[in-house]
């Protein structure tokens, strides 16, 4: 049974690696782009800052296949978890190219 554990418990760390991971990547990836001020939140649950409206940049993400929600005046992301990497470098392109084109 301590066994079992102990592989639970580096199976919850892989995972909580891997979504660190993501997040730095998120981060990084839309901080300082041209149309986004700021960047801020925890984990994977991210709050951008935009140049245009966050409401225009949504509808055009959306339109490009990339679902996000507005909170207030910014662009409210909350991924699952364990999306993969791919899946996110398409939507951090998708962000960065909608939100410097309507800057």
């Amino acid at each position: 049974c301590a066994g079992a554990v102990s592989v639970i418990e580096r199976m919850d760390e892989e995972f909580l690696s891997q979504v660190r991971q993501r997040s730095e990547y998120v981060f990084s990836t839309l901080r300082g782009a041209k149309g986004i001020n700021g960047v801020s939140g925890m984990g994977l649950m991210v709050g951008i800052e935009t140049v245009a409206p966050a409401a225009d940049i949504v509808k055009e993400c959306i339109n490009r296949g990339v679902l996000c929600l507005t909170a207030k005046t910014k662009i409210r992301l909350l991924p699952a978890l364990n999306i993969s990497m791919e899946e996110l470098e398409f939507a951090m392109e998708t962000i960065k190219t909608v939100a410097a084109e309507l800057a």
